[in-house]
């Protein structure tokens, strides 16, 4: 082999090994953006009459509730649809509760009662077929002594370890159905 083609090879293969570390770095790099975002709780459910409670409700109603818990679990952005309600939505919730049990109102997602007293007002929530979005924070906790949820940044908490936890549902009432027409459990993907 000649010098010349030697060191040809040489820099071929130099050339050839820099593009291995520097695809080696971008994997690595993607990598941590995987396990970052992976750290981001994902919560999905899809809502049913069959889940409500006290009374199991046989509806033509469905929806899904979408969540992602930000990493530092100080907010909580979501996409709540519904669709083929049996008369006009009311109001949606979360509620703190464990699957077949009714649990009290911890965050509201849409309403179109009287708003709570101090939280911010809820969006109105649209006739179906609609979706809605929104991020909910420590200031949209409702408190609720009887299940021993604070207020604030210590009640969020609290919800997002219920949510974690499986002790928690999200829920759309209508005027026929004012304790709630679909309901689904929330999980983690």
């Amino acid at each position: 082999m000649r010098h010349s083609d030697f060191l040809q090879n040489v820099e071929s293969f130099l050339s050839s090994m820099k593009h291995k570390a520097a695809l080696g770095a971008v994997a690595l790099a993607c990598g941590a953006a995987v396990c970052s975002a992976a750290a981001e709780d994902r919560v999905t459910t899809r809502l049913v009459g069959y889940q409500e409670t006290p009374q199991t409700i046989n509806s033509a109603a469905s929806g899904e509730f979408s969540a992602s818990i930000h990493e530092d679990g100080t907010a909580i952005d979501y996409q709540l649809t519904y669709r083929d309600l049996s008369s006009s939505p009311t109001q949606s919730h979360i509620h703190f509760g464990r699957p077949g049990l009714t649990g009290g109102v911890v965050l509201f997602l849409c309403t179109n009662l009287a708003p709570p007293a101090g939280i911010p007002a809820p969006q109105a929530c649209p006739a179906p077929p609609a979706t809605i979005t929104g991020t909910l924070t420590a200031d949209n906790v409702i408190a609720g002594a009887t299940q021993g949820i604070d207020a604030g940044a210590s009640g969020f908490a609290e919800i997002v370890k219920a949510i974690r936890s499986d002790a928690a549902y999200a829920n759309v009432h209508t005027t026929l159905h004012p304790s709630g027409e679909i309901r689904g459990r929330l999980g983690r993907e």
